[in-house]
Protein backbone atom coordinates (compact mmCIF):
# COMPACT_ATOMS: atom_id res chain seq x y z
CA UNK A 1 0.00 0.00 0.00
CA UNK A 2 1.36 3.60 -0.78
CA UNK A 3 1.91 6.10 1.75
CA UNK A 4 -0.86 8.56 0.50
CA UNK A 5 -3.38 5.37 0.26
CA UNK A 6 -2.49 4.91 3.90
CA UNK A 7 -3.00 8.17 5.07
CA UNK A 8 -6.17 8.63 3.71
CA UNK A 9 -7.73 4.90 4.82
CA UNK A 10 -6.17 6.44 8.43
CA UNK A 11 -8.19 9.14 7.85
CA UNK A 12 -11.37 7.75 7.14
CA UNK A 13 -10.83 5.39 10.28
CA UNK A 14 -10.61 8.20 12.03
CA UNK A 15 -13.40 10.25 10.37
CA UNK A 16 -16.26 9.80 12.99
CA UNK A 17 -13.90 10.78 16.25
CA UNK A 18 -12.89 14.14 14.26
CA UNK A 19 -15.61 16.19 16.42
CA UNK A 20 -13.90 14.79 19.72
CA UNK A 21 -16.90 14.31 20.97
CA UNK A 22 -18.42 10.54 21.41
CA UNK A 23 -21.00 9.39 24.16
CA UNK A 24 -20.47 6.60 26.31
CA UNK A 25 -22.54 4.21 28.61
CA UNK A 26 -22.78 5.34 32.52
CA UNK A 27 -23.79 1.34 32.77
CA UNK A 28 -21.76 0.19 35.77
CA UNK A 29 -21.07 3.55 37.21
CA UNK A 30 -24.92 4.76 38.38
CA UNK A 31 -24.27 3.47 41.73
CA UNK A 32 -21.03 5.79 42.50
CA UNK A 33 -23.15 8.93 40.38
CA UNK A 34 -25.82 8.57 43.08
CA UNK A 35 -23.19 8.63 45.91
CA UNK A 36 -21.71 11.40 44.02
CA UNK A 37 -24.52 13.13 43.63
CA UNK A 38 -25.84 12.76 47.55
CA UNK A 39 -22.68 14.16 48.46
CA UNK A 40 -22.29 17.02 46.91
CA UNK A 41 -23.77 19.93 48.79
CA UNK A 42 -23.38 23.48 48.75
CA UNK A 43 -19.84 24.74 48.79
CA UNK A 44 -18.56 26.73 51.73
CA UNK A 45 -15.60 28.39 52.17
CA UNK A 46 -13.20 25.39 53.30
CA UNK A 47 -12.98 21.64 53.51
CA UNK A 48 -10.83 20.44 56.57
CA UNK A 49 -7.34 19.02 55.22
CA UNK A 50 -6.54 14.80 55.40
CA UNK A 51 -4.86 15.51 58.91
CA UNK A 52 -5.55 18.91 60.87
CA UNK A 53 -2.76 20.09 63.05
CA UNK A 54 -2.35 18.18 66.26
CA UNK A 55 -4.59 21.07 67.95
CA UNK A 56 -6.84 20.93 66.37
CA UNK A 57 -9.41 17.76 67.64
CA UNK A 58 -13.15 18.88 66.72
CA UNK A 59 -15.33 16.81 65.19
CA UNK A 60 -16.68 19.26 62.01
CA UNK A 61 -18.36 18.42 58.89
CA UNK A 62 -18.02 20.41 55.44
CA UNK A 63 -18.86 20.03 51.75
CA UNK A 64 -17.34 21.47 48.60
CA UNK A 65 -17.85 20.94 45.20
CA UNK A 66 -16.19 22.76 41.94
CA UNK A 67 -16.23 22.56 38.40
CA UNK A 68 -13.28 23.02 36.20
CA UNK A 69 -12.58 22.41 32.28
CA UNK A 70 -10.49 24.37 29.61
CA UNK A 71 -11.43 25.08 25.83
CA UNK A 72 -8.39 24.77 23.60
CA UNK A 73 -7.15 25.19 20.19
CA UNK A 74 -3.64 23.05 19.75
CA UNK A 75 -1.72 22.83 16.20
CA UNK A 76 0.86 20.61 15.71
CA UNK A 77 3.34 21.09 13.40
CA UNK A 78 4.13 18.23 12.16
CA UNK A 79 1.65 16.09 13.80
CA UNK A 80 2.68 12.34 11.84
CA UNK A 81 4.02 12.25 8.15
CA UNK A 82 5.38 15.59 7.75
CA UNK A 83 1.46 16.89 8.04
CA UNK A 84 0.24 19.53 10.34
CA UNK A 85 -3.16 19.02 12.31
CA UNK A 86 -4.89 21.52 14.02
CA UNK A 87 -8.00 20.30 16.52
CA UNK A 88 -9.94 21.83 19.60
CA UNK A 89 -11.16 20.02 22.48
CA UNK A 90 -12.97 20.76 25.61
CA UNK A 91 -10.24 19.21 28.02
CA UNK A 92 -10.18 18.36 31.55
CA UNK A 93 -13.80 18.80 32.23
CA UNK A 94 -14.10 17.32 35.85
CA UNK A 95 -16.47 17.93 38.95
CA UNK A 96 -14.94 17.89 42.21
CA UNK A 97 -16.34 16.78 45.49
CA UNK A 98 -14.96 16.33 48.55
CA UNK A 99 -16.87 16.33 51.80
CA UNK A 100 -15.46 15.37 55.67
CA UNK A 101 -17.19 14.48 59.23
CA UNK A 102 -15.32 14.44 61.94
CA UNK A 103 -11.80 12.29 61.02
CA UNK A 104 -13.36 10.76 57.91
CA UNK A 105 -12.91 12.63 54.34
CA UNK A 106 -14.06 11.33 50.93
CA UNK A 107 -12.25 12.69 47.66
CA UNK A 108 -14.13 12.34 44.60
CA UNK A 109 -13.73 13.35 41.29
CA UNK A 110 -16.00 12.75 38.02
CA UNK A 111 -13.84 13.45 34.84
CA UNK A 112 -16.10 13.60 31.38
CA UNK A 113 -13.06 13.16 29.05
CA UNK A 114 -14.59 9.93 28.13
CA UNK A 115 -17.26 12.12 26.25
CA UNK A 116 -15.12 14.98 24.81
CA UNK A 117 -11.81 13.56 24.57
CA UNK A 118 -12.54 10.18 23.19
CA UNK A 119 -9.78 10.61 20.38
CA UNK A 120 -7.18 11.49 22.74
CA UNK A 121 -5.50 15.31 22.71
CA UNK A 122 -3.06 15.81 20.64
CA UNK A 123 0.30 15.82 22.83
CA UNK A 124 3.68 15.15 21.05
CA UNK A 125 5.37 12.15 23.09
CA UNK A 126 2.53 11.11 25.40
CA UNK A 127 1.88 7.84 25.35
CA UNK A 128 -0.58 4.85 27.57
CA UNK A 129 -3.38 3.17 27.58
CA UNK A 130 -3.21 2.42 23.56
CA UNK A 131 -2.92 5.78 22.36
CA UNK A 132 0.50 7.21 20.71
CA UNK A 133 1.13 11.22 20.53
CA UNK A 134 -1.97 11.92 22.14
CA UNK A 135 -3.17 11.74 25.53
CA UNK A 136 -5.97 9.58 26.36
CA UNK A 137 -8.98 9.98 28.43
CA UNK A 138 -9.53 9.41 32.12
CA UNK A 139 -11.75 7.43 33.49
CA UNK A 140 -15.03 8.56 34.20
CA UNK A 141 -14.16 7.98 38.27
CA UNK A 142 -10.83 9.22 38.40
CA UNK A 143 -11.10 9.22 42.22
CA UNK A 144 -13.47 7.97 44.53
CA UNK A 145 -11.51 7.53 48.53
CA UNK A 146 -11.87 7.76 51.49
CA UNK A 147 -9.83 8.22 54.13
CA UNK A 148 -9.88 8.13 58.42
CA UNK A 149 -7.49 9.21 60.54
CA UNK A 150 -6.82 8.66 64.35
CA UNK A 151 -6.45 10.58 67.35
CA UNK A 152 -3.50 12.49 67.66
CA UNK A 153 -0.98 11.32 69.71
CA UNK A 154 2.31 13.29 70.13
CA UNK A 155 1.90 14.81 67.17
CA UNK A 156 1.70 11.59 65.10
CA UNK A 157 -1.74 9.95 63.44
CA UNK A 158 -2.10 6.87 61.97
CA UNK A 159 -4.53 7.33 58.84
CA UNK A 160 -6.37 4.59 56.70
CA UNK A 161 -8.06 5.04 53.04
CA UNK A 162 -9.75 2.99 50.16
CA UNK A 163 -11.65 3.32 46.79
CA UNK A 164 -10.54 4.31 43.49
CA UNK A 165 -7.32 7.05 42.65
CA UNK A 166 -4.00 7.92 42.80
CA UNK A 167 -2.27 5.24 44.69
CA UNK A 168 1.18 6.48 47.09
CA UNK A 169 4.18 6.92 44.36
CA UNK A 170 5.54 9.80 42.65
CA UNK A 171 4.36 13.55 41.97
CA UNK A 172 1.00 15.09 41.98
CA UNK A 173 -1.58 14.63 38.99
CA UNK A 174 -0.10 17.46 35.99
CA UNK A 175 -4.20 18.26 35.37
CA UNK A 176 -3.27 20.61 38.62
CA UNK A 177 -0.27 21.81 37.47
CA UNK A 178 0.06 24.78 34.98
CA UNK A 179 0.79 23.86 31.44
CA UNK A 180 -2.49 22.30 29.65
CA UNK A 181 -0.21 19.63 27.77
CA UNK A 182 0.88 16.67 29.79
CA UNK A 183 4.38 15.56 30.19
CA UNK A 184 5.53 12.42 28.52
CA UNK A 185 6.58 11.02 31.89
CA UNK A 186 3.00 10.41 32.86
CA UNK A 187 2.82 7.07 33.43
CA UNK A 188 6.33 6.96 34.66
CA UNK A 189 5.59 9.89 37.53
CA UNK A 190 2.22 8.81 38.25
CA UNK A 191 -0.07 5.45 39.01
CA UNK A 192 -3.71 6.42 39.10
CA UNK A 193 -7.31 5.22 38.96
CA UNK A 194 -6.43 2.23 40.32
CA UNK A 195 -8.65 0.49 43.56
CA UNK A 196 -6.72 0.63 46.57
CA UNK A 197 -6.24 0.26 50.34
CA UNK A 198 -3.36 2.46 52.02
CA UNK A 199 -1.81 2.94 55.39
CA UNK A 200 -0.02 6.09 56.44
CA UNK A 201 1.46 7.00 59.27
CA UNK A 202 1.70 11.49 59.70
CA UNK A 203 3.76 13.23 62.26
CA UNK A 204 4.25 16.98 62.25
CA UNK A 205 5.56 19.88 64.70
CA UNK A 206 5.79 23.46 63.76
CA UNK A 207 6.87 23.97 60.02
CA UNK A 208 7.95 20.13 59.30
CA UNK A 209 6.49 16.74 58.76
CA UNK A 210 7.10 13.72 57.52
CA UNK A 211 4.69 11.12 55.89
CA UNK A 212 5.04 7.48 54.89
CA UNK A 213 2.45 5.56 52.81
CA UNK A 214 1.89 1.97 51.81
CA UNK A 215 -0.73 1.27 49.23
CA UNK A 216 -2.11 -1.90 47.60
CA UNK A 217 -4.04 -1.76 44.62
CA UNK A 218 -4.68 -3.73 40.97
CA UNK A 219 -2.04 -3.81 38.82
CA UNK A 220 -4.24 -3.11 35.46
CA UNK A 221 -4.64 -0.25 33.54
CA UNK A 222 -7.85 1.31 32.01
CA UNK A 223 -9.20 0.12 29.07
CA UNK A 224 -11.19 2.65 28.55
CA UNK A 225 -12.77 5.49 29.94
CA UNK A 226 -15.87 3.59 31.28
CA UNK A 227 -14.32 0.28 31.89
CA UNK A 228 -14.14 -1.25 35.45
CA UNK A 229 -11.03 -2.60 36.85
CA UNK A 230 -10.41 -6.18 37.51
CA UNK A 231 -11.28 -6.95 40.71
CA UNK A 232 -9.75 -10.17 40.84
CA UNK A 233 -6.36 -8.63 40.77
CA UNK A 234 -6.91 -5.74 43.31
CA UNK A 235 -3.54 -6.14 45.73
CA UNK A 236 -1.21 -7.97 43.30
CA UNK A 237 0.53 -4.69 42.90
CA UNK A 238 2.10 -2.39 45.84
CA UNK A 239 3.92 1.27 46.35
CA UNK A 240 5.51 2.75 48.90
CA UNK A 241 6.20 6.90 49.43
CA UNK A 242 8.23 8.80 52.09
CA UNK A 243 7.56 12.39 52.10
CA UNK A 244 9.69 14.97 53.81
CA UNK A 245 8.10 18.97 54.73
CA UNK A 246 11.47 20.57 55.81
CA UNK A 247 9.53 23.59 55.34
CA UNK A 248 5.87 24.75 54.45
CA UNK A 249 6.57 25.36 51.32
CA UNK A 250 9.57 22.77 50.63
CA UNK A 251 8.75 18.96 49.99
CA UNK A 252 10.87 15.67 49.29
CA UNK A 253 9.18 12.57 48.34
CA UNK A 254 10.92 9.08 47.33
CA UNK A 255 8.73 6.16 46.20
CA UNK A 256 9.07 2.54 44.75
CA UNK A 257 6.32 0.64 43.21
CA UNK A 258 6.06 -2.93 42.15
CA UNK A 259 2.43 -3.13 39.48
CA UNK A 260 2.28 -6.57 37.90
CA UNK A 261 1.62 -6.73 34.18
CA UNK A 262 -0.36 -3.25 33.81
CA UNK A 263 -0.52 -3.46 29.55
CA UNK A 264 -2.56 -6.70 30.11
CA UNK A 265 -6.00 -6.81 31.90
CA UNK A 266 -5.72 -10.90 32.23
CA UNK A 267 -1.80 -10.42 33.06
CA UNK A 268 1.31 -12.04 31.21
CA UNK A 269 2.87 -8.58 30.29
CA UNK A 270 6.12 -7.12 31.82
CA UNK A 271 6.00 -6.39 35.43
CA UNK A 272 6.96 -2.84 36.19
CA UNK A 273 9.16 -1.45 38.57
CA UNK A 274 9.23 1.77 39.47
CA UNK A 275 11.09 4.46 41.28
CA UNK A 276 10.38 8.35 41.59
CA UNK A 277 12.00 11.42 43.71
CA UNK A 278 11.34 14.92 43.62
CA UNK A 279 11.71 17.71 45.45
CA UNK A 280 8.79 20.86 45.07
CA UNK A 281 8.46 24.44 45.87
CA UNK A 282 5.05 25.99 46.53
CA UNK A 283 4.98 28.99 48.02
CA UNK A 284 1.03 29.89 47.51
CA UNK A 285 0.13 26.01 49.19
CA UNK A 286 1.88 27.34 52.02
CA UNK A 287 -0.55 30.67 52.02
CA UNK A 288 -3.00 30.03 54.78
CA UNK A 289 -5.66 30.74 52.05
CA UNK A 290 -3.75 28.62 49.13
CA UNK A 291 -5.36 29.53 45.73
CA UNK A 292 -6.59 27.19 43.21
CA UNK A 293 -3.46 25.33 41.20
CA UNK A 294 -3.88 27.62 37.80
CA UNK A 295 -5.46 30.69 40.07
CA UNK A 296 -2.68 33.58 40.33
CA UNK A 297 -5.22 35.90 41.85
CA UNK A 298 -3.43 35.38 45.40
CA UNK A 299 0.30 35.92 46.65
CA UNK A 300 2.54 38.38 45.24
CA UNK A 301 4.58 38.50 42.40
CA UNK A 302 7.89 36.34 41.91
CA UNK A 303 8.81 32.46 42.38
CA UNK A 304 5.90 30.98 43.21
CA UNK A 305 6.40 27.18 42.12
CA UNK A 306 8.98 24.77 41.13
CA UNK A 307 9.33 20.85 40.92
CA UNK A 308 12.08 18.59 39.76
CA UNK A 309 11.80 14.83 38.91
CA UNK A 310 13.14 12.05 38.00
CA UNK A 311 11.84 8.63 37.66
CA UNK A 312 12.46 5.18 36.10
CA UNK A 313 10.56 2.47 35.03
CA UNK A 314 12.03 -1.07 34.41
CA UNK A 315 10.05 -3.60 32.93
CA UNK A 316 10.76 -7.11 33.85
CA UNK A 317 9.89 -10.88 33.18
CA UNK A 318 10.63 -12.24 36.90
CA UNK A 319 13.52 -10.96 38.03
CA UNK A 320 15.23 -10.20 34.58
CA UNK A 321 14.79 -6.79 33.60
CA UNK A 322 14.13 -6.41 29.71
CA UNK A 323 13.60 -2.60 29.27
CA UNK A 324 14.36 0.59 30.72
CA UNK A 325 12.89 4.38 30.62
CA UNK A 326 13.88 6.98 32.55
CA UNK A 327 12.88 10.54 33.03
CA UNK A 328 13.81 13.84 34.13
CA UNK A 329 11.66 17.06 34.38
CA UNK A 330 12.14 20.11 35.68
CA UNK A 331 9.39 22.44 35.93
CA UNK A 332 9.12 26.37 37.36
CA UNK A 333 6.44 29.27 37.31
CA UNK A 334 6.76 32.76 38.18
CA UNK A 335 4.12 35.61 38.90
CA UNK A 336 4.24 39.24 37.87
CA UNK A 337 0.87 41.74 38.59
CA UNK A 338 -1.23 38.61 38.07
CA UNK A 339 0.30 37.45 34.61
CA UNK A 340 1.65 33.83 34.81
CA UNK A 341 4.94 32.83 33.15
CA UNK A 342 6.02 28.92 33.40
CA UNK A 343 8.43 26.71 32.00
CA UNK A 344 9.57 23.32 31.66
CA UNK A 345 12.34 21.03 30.27
CA UNK A 346 11.69 17.61 29.84
CA UNK A 347 13.71 14.60 28.91
CA UNK A 348 11.94 11.03 29.10
CA UNK A 349 12.44 7.89 27.56
CA UNK A 350 9.30 5.86 26.20
CA UNK A 351 8.91 2.88 24.18
CA UNK A 352 7.96 2.47 20.60
CA UNK A 353 4.92 -0.28 19.61
CA UNK A 354 3.22 -1.36 16.21
CA UNK A 355 0.90 1.34 15.67
CA UNK A 356 -2.26 0.68 14.62
CA UNK A 357 -5.12 1.35 11.13
CA UNK A 358 -4.78 4.89 13.28
CA UNK A 359 -1.61 5.97 13.85
CA UNK A 360 -2.41 7.40 16.68
CA UNK A 361 -3.14 4.05 18.39
CA UNK A 362 -0.84 1.12 19.45
CA UNK A 363 -1.58 -1.91 20.51
CA UNK A 364 -2.09 -2.29 24.23
CA UNK A 365 0.68 -4.86 25.98
CA UNK A 366 3.85 -4.64 26.63
CA UNK A 367 5.41 -7.56 24.59
CA UNK A 368 8.64 -8.00 23.20
CA UNK A 369 7.32 -8.52 19.92
CA UNK A 370 5.51 -5.65 20.10
CA UNK A 371 8.69 -2.87 20.93
CA UNK A 372 10.12 -1.58 18.16
CA UNK A 373 12.11 0.60 19.85
CA UNK A 374 13.17 2.63 22.52
CA UNK A 375 13.09 6.79 21.66
CA UNK A 376 14.20 9.66 24.35
CA UNK A 377 12.04 12.74 24.00
CA UNK A 378 13.30 16.11 25.46
CA UNK A 379 10.66 18.86 25.28
CA UNK A 380 10.66 22.65 26.06
CA UNK A 381 7.41 24.15 26.94
CA UNK A 382 6.69 27.93 27.71
CA UNK A 383 2.79 29.02 29.01
CA UNK A 384 1.52 32.24 29.42
CA UNK A 385 -1.22 32.96 31.65
CA UNK A 386 -3.11 36.02 32.01
CA UNK A 387 -4.73 36.90 34.95
CA UNK A 388 -7.93 35.63 36.10
CA UNK A 389 -11.04 37.10 34.82
CA UNK A 390 -14.31 36.70 36.84
CA UNK A 391 -17.08 35.48 34.98
CA UNK A 392 -20.45 37.76 35.62
CA UNK A 393 -23.89 37.69 34.54
CA UNK A 394 -23.96 34.15 34.98
CA UNK A 395 -25.18 33.15 37.92
CA UNK A 396 -25.39 29.47 37.92
CA UNK A 397 -21.54 29.32 37.84
CA UNK A 398 -21.38 31.49 41.32
CA UNK A 399 -17.27 32.65 41.84
CA UNK A 400 -16.36 31.72 38.31
CA UNK A 401 -13.36 32.40 36.66
CA UNK A 402 -11.92 32.57 33.57
CA UNK A 403 -8.40 32.04 32.80
CA UNK A 404 -6.77 32.76 29.17
CA UNK A 405 -3.30 31.26 28.26
CA UNK A 406 -1.05 30.00 25.60
CA UNK A 407 1.58 27.46 25.24
CA UNK A 408 4.31 26.72 22.82
CA UNK A 409 6.41 23.46 23.00
CA UNK A 410 9.06 22.05 20.84
CA UNK A 411 9.88 18.67 20.73
CA UNK A 412 13.13 16.78 19.68
CA UNK A 413 12.88 12.36 19.07
CA UNK A 414 16.14 10.27 18.79
CA UNK A 415 16.20 6.87 18.85
CA UNK A 416 17.97 5.78 21.65
CA UNK A 417 19.82 2.96 19.99
CA UNK A 418 20.73 2.87 15.89
CA UNK A 419 20.24 1.40 13.48
CA UNK A 420 16.59 1.52 14.75
CA UNK A 421 13.46 0.39 12.99
CA UNK A 422 11.64 2.96 14.79
CA UNK A 423 13.34 6.52 13.03
CA UNK A 424 11.49 9.34 14.35
CA UNK A 425 12.42 11.86 11.73
CA UNK A 426 11.23 9.54 8.86
CA UNK A 427 8.10 8.62 10.73
CA UNK A 428 6.87 12.60 11.67
CA UNK A 429 8.40 14.17 8.74
CA UNK A 430 10.75 16.67 10.72
CA UNK A 431 13.63 15.88 13.12
CA UNK A 432 11.38 18.66 15.71
CA UNK A 433 8.09 18.83 16.47
CA UNK A 434 6.30 22.54 17.46
CA UNK A 435 2.83 22.82 19.25
CA UNK A 436 0.90 26.24 19.92
CA UNK A 437 -2.21 25.50 22.12
CA UNK A 438 -4.95 28.64 22.50
CA UNK A 439 -6.91 28.87 25.15
CA UNK A 440 -8.86 29.16 28.63
CA UNK A 441 -9.34 27.22 31.69
CA UNK A 442 -12.55 27.75 33.76
CA UNK A 443 -12.84 27.76 37.54
CA UNK A 444 -15.99 27.71 39.51
CA UNK A 445 -16.49 26.76 42.64
CA UNK A 446 -14.01 25.15 45.20
CA UNK A 447 -10.73 24.11 43.68
CA UNK A 448 -8.04 21.82 45.09
CA UNK A 449 -4.06 23.13 45.11
CA UNK A 450 -3.39 19.46 44.30
CA UNK A 451 -4.83 16.26 43.04
CA UNK A 452 -3.44 12.56 43.70
CA UNK A 453 -2.94 13.23 47.44
CA UNK A 454 -4.63 11.87 50.53
CA UNK A 455 -2.36 11.75 53.39
CA UNK A 456 -0.20 15.48 53.30
CA UNK A 457 1.77 16.31 56.53
CA UNK A 458 0.24 17.78 59.39
CA UNK A 459 2.04 21.11 59.02
CA UNK A 460 0.29 21.48 55.44
CA UNK A 461 -3.01 22.34 54.31
CA UNK A 462 -1.81 22.04 50.63
CA UNK A 463 -3.61 19.02 50.26
CA UNK A 464 -6.98 20.79 50.54
CA UNK A 465 -9.70 22.13 48.42
CA UNK A 466 -10.08 25.68 48.39
CA UNK A 467 -12.27 28.17 47.32
CA UNK A 468 -11.95 30.30 44.79
CA UNK A 469 -11.49 33.67 45.32
CA UNK A 470 -14.92 36.11 44.97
Amino acid sequence: MREEEFIKLAQKYDFRRRCGIQGGPFAGNTLTLMLAGALLGPAVSDAQPAIRSSSDDRSTGRNSVGIMAAGVLTRADPALLGRPLTEGYLTQPNLLADAARGRVRFTGTLNLEGYTLRRGELNAGMYGEGYIDRRHPHTLVHEAMVTVAGPSRGGARLVFGAGKGFVPFGTDDPMMRPFIKYPVNHHHAQILERVQVLGALAYGRGDRGIVLEQGWFNGDEPTGPFAAPQWSRVGDSRSTRLTVTPHRAVEWQASTAFVRSPGLTQGGAFDHRQQSASLRLDRDGSAATPSAAHDTHHGGDGLRSALLEVARTDESLGTQRVFRFESVLAEATAVRRGWALSARAERTERPEGERLLDLFRTAKGHVDFQIVGITRWSIGTLQLAAPPQRLRGVPRLGRARLMPFVEVARATAVARRTPAVFVPAEFYGSATQWSLSVGARIHAGAMRRRMGRYVVPVVSRVGSPVPTPP
